[in-house]
């Protein structure tokens, strides 16, 4: 069952759909988010400050346990073992999700070896305790030329956790307002060889607009905006503030599951040169997908 679930038992009668079951509801979220391009469902979870911390209709990519346990502070070592390779400056770990009044949301500063280095820890962990990768939505952008401005494509966005930065080449239709000289600072960069690295910049210097989404960033070690970013944010909502329009459509789809047992929304059956016709080619009909256009991904931002 998706983490998601859009419409709960005590809101069936209300909704018109006093009879639905669990595997309904959660068939009907799904596909609620499969339209929305949202695999990570609307609904995030909270630390144990009560912040949004982590997308519940997210699994974790990797996972492992702490090999000895961490106190509160900055800069916090951890041992990732052989996943540190896998992960990256800037990152988000869970630390005990399955704790309500533990779990946090930390941020890689460095990774040396297999030994990650998280930003700053507010509560003691275990020895043993879980952590866990890619909870939270993650999301490469580029900065207009100019501007150190972009947007992130899921709304409401409630908190921005983590985001790194990098400088290159603008696109080809900027060249002209681009430094391509041989002293500037992608050609100090460069000395260095490879691509240009992805450096941890302060999120709480950044603003952002939950509504619209659109984000803006500070500039670089180096006094200048970044050319691209990647940003770790939380979008969505609890359940206690949910949309009545996401509830709506999730009865609306529930309804249409069970008026369409077994054998599906079919209009007719045919054996001889065999035939089978639909009543619709979907169960999202048009005032359904009306309620659920405002919180679809903007992919062009």
């Amino acid at each position: 069952m998706p983490s998601s679930v859009y419409l709960q038992s005590s809101d069936y009668a209300a909704f018109g759909v006093p009879t639905a079951t669990a595997d309904q509801v959660a068939a009907a979220s799904t596909l609620i988010d499969a339209y929305l391009c949202r695999p990570e469902g609307l609904i995030w979870a909270p630390d144990a400050n009560g912040l949004p911390a982590y997308m519940k209709g997210l699994d974790p990519t990797f996972s492992f346990q702490l090999p000895a346990a961490i106190a509160p502070g900055l800069n916090v070592p951890v041992n990732a073992g052989p996943l540190a390779a896998m992960l990256e400056v800037g990152d988000v770990v869970i630390l005990d999700r399955a704790t309500p009044a533990v779990v946090e949301a930390c941020v890689i500063a460095s990774i040396t070896g297999t030994t990650v280095q998280l930003q700053q820890v507010l509560f003691a962990h275990a020895s043993g305790a879980t952590v866990e990768t890619d909870m939270v939505i993650k999301e490469q952008r580029r900065i207009p030329d100019g501007r150190p401005l972009t947007s992130t494509s899921r709304r409401p966005l409630m908190r921005l956790i983590a985001g790194t930065g990098r400088y290159g080449y603008g696109r080809r239709g900027d060249s002209n307002r681009f430094n391509l000289d041989d002293f500037n600072l992608i050609a100090s960069l460069q000395k260095f060889g490879g691509p240009p690295a992805w450096e941890l910049f302060n999120v709480t210097a950044a603003g952002f607009d939950a509504a619209t989404g659109n984000v803006w960033v500070p500039a670089g070690i180096l006094l200048a905006y970044y050319t691209e970013v990647k940003l770790r944010y939380v979008a969505g909502y609890q359940y206690a503030n949910l949309p009545a329009q996401i509830k709506g459509a999730c009865a609306t789809l529930i309804q249409a599951i069970q008026a369409s047992p077994e054998m599906g929304d079919m209009k007719k059956y045919r054996a001889g040169d065999t035939e089978i016709e639909r009543f619709s080619a979907s169960q999202l009909n048009p005032d359904t997908r009306r309620k659920l256009d405002p919180f679809r991904i903007s992919a062009f931002v």
